[in-house]
């Protein structure tokens, strides 16, 4: 017999941020359905999250605490007891410490959960109180933001529910069907009132199939694309000069570099004809209430951080921030403010922190002149989701690294870890969610007991931070404190509603809403107070003030790997639970790579650089661009027989903001012969 529904959010880095319904058995997690009467989920989730139930019940969770018993990356570890585990890895910890110093433990986290206190709050307090080193979390959408910082003065955008007033929508570089489907639901609103639907991107995604008029580019010219369509908006006078006087800084500037981006040239570079590069600047330009949904998939190459600032700058020259449904969104960080000193406590450091960029990591594990002596992983995947895999995996089987991963299931890391802690899922723990899209938060709470002897992440430091003799009075906070704390500045009514299980719209106060919206009165937090078109903070720093295309062309014989989103994965995440019975992976290639090799469908290839290569089976597609190979999701090892198309990638940082750039990766392929 099911119980009555209970509820809670999913706590994935996907930033629709679901409001679920679970049905629960006996204890056990039966469906989880979206939350009919939140105001964004509306009932409807994605594929993956519906799938919980096998997710949570996994025969392969980690029940108990584990300690390696065999070789490095093995899986040969024997169970201990918590008191056990908690005396062992304190000492361990304590003594990297007086040994070697803070800087030597290196922790390692990233979007395992996205709800505030299970993310990022007890295990910053812990580590900060150790000094240890700092990871740079930039693997996602460091260039994107760094751009919008620059650009913006922070990582500002419409409310997504404006946007069933925009009249003129693109989406670029991103499979908004897979990857932010109730965005998808508010442009389909919007069309219906006639709003026209344009996707740029490399592929023919689901969502590009589903538009009005597709645009395909040749990789990472983004950038360019975007400079051609300024070209033409100035040229032909569909800009907003009022509020381009009012609103910017560097039109002048601007100008003279837009000259070089002429539609004939830009065609040369992307391979669209110049006549739909000056259309789709001339309908852009004419529709006040113009939006675009910028995607990451851009901004994981080499220029990705440039080709984010040029697209942003198409709203700032027609003024379409000023119309309700007009401008554009990326990572909403604004959208409701968290109280990070006091969650995160920056003052139990008493060092400079070590930094080290996460996309960087196996660098920084076989760093032999300041090594990492300690790693403790947690809310990550590091073997299989970073870049410079083998590296990683090279620095992970060192014998003189203790490696401590807090995790769900035995992953790629895991199976490298000296100790192995078993932890909760989002159905096992209270968190405090919102959204780096939309503006609700919600508080989500257990809905069954922690499966084996799981602990969730903020209960796990505060074990250990008493096991490590820390006395302050902050390692004591329950997570219920932990969340009123996140919201301090909030009014005592709104937290109470909050905390009481309704859904709440964070509406910014009149004090906050500058910072959120500062279009409506054009105050930025630029060191102009402007949008800033040309930056001369960028300048002082060494970078070109202004956008720019940097060329990169795959040599003969090479192509671009792209390995974007899976409809069924995220991350590492959930895949596993397919592979290989329901899923496996395919290299898609375009007809006109399958001639050239002599392949057909069902064929194997090897695609190889020089990081190494991956043995996989042909999907012969039309939709994908001809000079790209498309892999889609982070698969298991065991898919690849021993690694996955991280051992591939890229391991270059961003242009600007030390991001990861997985799209800048070049392969060869060759036949298997049967």
């Amino acid at each position: 017999m099911v119980n009555r529904p209970l509820y809670t959010v999913c706590p994935h880095n996907c930033p629709d941020t679901c409001g679920l319904q679970v049905n629960v058995s006996e204890g056990k997690v039966v469906t989880v359905t979206g939350q009919k009467d939140h105001p964004v989920t509306k009932g409807f989730i994605c594929e993956k999250v519906r799938h919980y139930p096998e997710k949570v019940h996994s025969y392969e969770r980690i029940r108990k605490p584990l300690k390696r018993v065999g070789e490095k990356g093995k899986n040969e570890f024997i169970e201990i007891s918590w008191d056990e585990a908690l005396y062992e890895i304190s000492t361990k910890l304590k003594e990297t410490h007086e040994h070697y110093g803070g800087r030597s433990i290196l922790p390692y986290s990233y979007s395992g959960t996205i709800g505030v206190i299970q993310n990022a709050s007890m295990d910053r307090r812990f580590f900060n109180r150790l000094n240890t080193s700092i990871i740079d979390r930039t693997i996602c959408s460091a260039a994107g933001n760094a751009a919008f910082t620059y650009t913006m003065g922070d990582q500002v955008g419409l409310d997504p529910e404006d946007t069933k007033e925009s009249t003129y929508i693109i989406i670029w570089g991103t499979n908004t069907i897979l990857t932010n489907i109730h965005q998808w639901m508010y442009i389909e609103v919007a069309r219906k009132k006639g709003a026209k639907l344009v996707v740029i991107d490399i592929e023919r995604t689901e969502t590009a199939q589903k538009a009005d008029w597709f645009i395909q580019l040749l990789p990472g010219t983004d950038a360019a694309l975007a400079l051609g369509l300024i070209h033409v908006l100035m040229d032909e006078g569909l800009i907003d000069a009022a509020f381009i006087e009012e609103q910017t800084i560097g039109i002048d500037e601007l100008a003279y570099r837009a000259m070089e981006y002429t539609p004939e040239y830009v065609e040369q570079v992307t391979g669209i004809p110049a006549a739909h590069i000056r259309k789709l600047a001339r309908e852009y330009g004419s529709s006040k209430a113009s939006f675009i949904r910028i995607g990451n998939g851009q901004q994981h190459h080499i220029g990705g951080g440039m080709s984010t600032r040029a697209i942003l700058y198409l709203p700032a020259l027609t003024g379409a921030w000023q119309y309700p449904g007009g401008g554009a969104i990326y990572f909403n960080l604004l959208q409701g403010k968290v109280d990070r000193a006091e969650l995160e406590q920056p003052d139990l450091r008493t060092e400079e922190a070590k930094v080290v960029n996460m996309n960087l990591l196996g660098k920084a594990l076989l760093d032999k002149a300041d090594p990492i002596r300690l790693l403790f992983v947690y809310n990550s995947n590091p073997a299989s989701v970073t870049p410079g895999q083998t590296a990683i995996l090279k620095g992970l089987a060192r014998e003189d690294l203790v490696t401590i991963v807090h995790e769900q299931t035995m992953t790629e890391t895991a199976k490298y870890a000296d100790y192995v802690l078993p932890a909760t899922t989002a159905m096992e723990h209270t968190d405090l969610y919102k959204s780096y899209w939309h503006r609700y938060w919600q508080v989500g709470r257990p809905v069954i007991s922690p499966i084996g002897e799981a602990l969730s992440n903020t209960e796990l430091f505060r074990r250990l931070a008493r096991a490590c003799g820390f006395t302050e009075p902050c390692f004591k906070d329950t997570d219920e404190e932990l969340m009123r704390q996140a919201v301090s500045s909030k009014p005592s009514e709104w937290k109470d509603d909050l905390f009481s299980g309704r859904v709440m719209k964070w509406d910014p106060e009149d004090r906050e809403r500058e910072e959120v919206e500062p279009w409506l009165n054009g105050t930025y937090s630029t060191p102009s107070g402007k949008i800033e078109l040309y930056s001369d903070k960028m300048r002082k720093i060494g970078l070109d003030p202004l956008p720019h295309y940097a060329t990169v062309k795959p040599k003969k014989d090479h192509f671009w790997l792209i390995t974007s989103p899976h409809r069924r994965g995220l991350n590492s995440q959930f895949l596993y639970q397919f592979y290989p019975e329901k899923e496996k992976p395919f290299a898609i290639i375009h007809p006109d790579i399958s001639k050239g090799y002599q392949l057909t469908e069902g064929d194997w290839i090897v695609l190889y650089n020089n990081k190494g290569e991956i043995k996989v089976e042909v999907k012969i597609d039309q939709k994908v661009h001809p000079s790209a190979i498309v892999v889609r999701g982070i698969w298991p090892f065991k898919a690849f027989q021993g690694k996955n198309t991280n051992s591939l990638t890229s391991s270059l940082l961003s242009d600007f903001g030390g991001g990861a750039t997985f799209f800048t990766t070049f392969v060869q392929l060759r036949k298997v012969d049967n």
